[in-house]
């Protein structure tokens, strides 16, 4: 049994009707057929939410004869209503029971990859949280090192990852910044040579692992207990797509989404680090549509070229974002990732 079900096993006690979204006709005619033929006699509790309107107008002109208890659920809000008796109805019931990220992504029909390492995910992020909030504070004088690094790993998942790959760099800049990291991330040095044995996580965070790594702790640490926030999720869709995302929470039945670009990712300036920011906005604004019409989705990126001349992001920028449903996360002028996460989720969490 799917841990995703929490032990209530649903997959024999459900029948799928395939009707015309835009008949009541047909919609009714196929419910009477399917009612005629069970030997059952049944309590129907309609969820008046979902489909067409037309479907919803089926519904309740069919079920409303059967004394059936009809529900509303004022989509974003994480109760539902009974409408019914109109003059008296009841008051609106709160949904207790909130969905976990895995289980989110399972309604959608999605297959997650790799939930069998995403515990062990969440557990290095914890074990290298000083490193990784140092990083993030001292961002501008580490960058430079960070990208003389990124020129020096392989560019993708190799077998000597898996054995442990010889890291070697002449790297002659330095200040306190950069040598207490490298010292935190256990590199050896002697005058401008730097060296490691690092492994495949290793090699993750240091091409840009790090920040999706303090954005999750971040989440992790100001949303309530009931939040369920999940790092470095590959999943499969419906139309057999393979799609990773950054960090996601889900909270009161909402999704949030995080995708997090550092290094490149400039405005308009293609690079190595895989497109613009236009480029992204566009793909997480289609990744979010995936999920229904709650998800909230989040940019976030150590980008200068996304500010202004006056240090603000970029006015068309954020209406493009928010176009697409997506608010653009300015880390470089974001020293307070909690607090940020704080106003923009933890009041609704």
């Amino acid at each position: 049994m799917s841990p995703t079900l929490r032990g209530h096993d649903y997959c024999g006690a459900f029948h799928t009707l395939q009707v015309a979204e835009d008949s009541i006709v047909d919609c009714q005619d196929k419910v009477s057929q399917w009612l005629a033929q069970s030997r059952e006699e049944y309590q129907f509790v309609v969820n008046l939410t979902g489909g067409t309107k037309l479907m919803s107008i089926a519904a309740f002109d069919l079920f409303i004869d059967f004394g059936s208890q009809m529900i509303y659920v004022p989509i974003p809000k994480n109760e539902y209503l009974t409408p019914f008796p109109k003059r008296r109805p009841h008051p609106p019931t709160a949904l207790d029971e909130c969905l976990s990220v895995i289980e989110y992504l399972t309604a959608y029909g999605f297959s997650v990859r790799n939930r069998k390492v995403l515990e062990n995910q969440k557990k290095l992020a914890v074990t290298r949280e000083a490193t990784t909030r140092y990083l993030y504070a001292n961002y501008a004088a580490i960058r430079p090192l960070l990208k003389s690094l990124r020129s020096v790993l392989p560019a993708k998942r190799t077998k000597a990852l898996q054995r442990g790959y010889q890291l070697k760099l002449d790297y002659a800049r330095s200040n306190a910044a950069t040598d207490e990291f490298l010292a935190m991330m256990g590199f050896e040095r002697q005058g401008a040579n730097i060296s490691k044995t690092i492994d495949e996580s290793e090699w993750t965070y240091l091409r840009g692992g790090w920040l999706e790594e303090r954005v999750f702790l971040a989440m992790r640490e100001v949303l309530s207990a009931k939040a369920s926030v999940e790092l470095g999720i590959n999943y499969t869709d419906l139309q057999g797509n393979q799609n990773e995302l950054d960090v996601l929470c889900a909270c009161n039945n909402v999704l949030y989404l995080v995708e997090c670009k550092s290094l490149g990712a400039r405005e308009g300036d293609e690079e190595t680090m895989g497109g613009t920011i236009n480029d992204f906005l566009y793909k997480l604004g289609a990744l979010r549509r995936q999920f229904g019409l709650t998800p909230k989705a989040f940019l976030a990126s150590t980008a200068e070229e996304i500010l202004d001349a006056k240090g603000n992001p970029k006015s068309h920028l954020v209406d493009r974002g928010r176009q697409l449903g997506i608010q653009i996360i300015p880390l470089i002028i974001t020293p307070d990732l909690e607090g940020y996460f704080s106003t923009e989720v933890g009041n609704t969490c």
